[in-house]
């Protein structure tokens, strides 16, 4: 009954830092956020009085699947919930004003989709 108990106990905690973990993540259909997963601030690049110390490339910033630009129509069909992302994003991005998308590259940008929610809004108003 101990075990039972500890067990249920153990499964709600996983449960419960899970979704604390991703509630503020807008990440792609079936996308595992590794735990020690550091995210990247990217709202400095706004303000040029912000110091900052991080440092990242282009891999840092990558969490999509590495799909064709031909193959992308295919999941439509295959893969209808990620087609739906992709297509999310792109209109997100193509939303945003000349200023910004020369403030931040295209994987900038996605990240910001993804991993900031609050920089994504900020930047719309931009």
């Amino acid at each position: 009954m101990k075990k039972a108990l500890l067990l249920i106990l153990f499964v709600f905690a996983i449960n419960i830092y899970s979704q604390t973990n991703n509630k503020n993540y807008n990440l792609p259909p079936g996308y595992k956020l590794h735990p020690k997963k550091s995210i990247i601030d990217l709202s400095f690049k706004l303000d040029d009085t912000k110091f900052t110390n991080q440092d990242y490339s282009n891999k840092d910033l990558k969490f999509l699947k590495d799909i064709p630009e031909n193959e992308i129509s295919t999941l439509k069909n295959s893969n209808p919930e990620y087609f739906k992302y992709l297509e999310n994003g792109n209109l997100f991005i193509n939303s945003l004003s000349d200023k910004v998308k020369k403030i931040y590259s295209k994987e900038e940008l996605w990240y910001i989709f993804a991993f900031d929610q609050t920089l994504k809004e900020k930047l719309t108003t931009i």
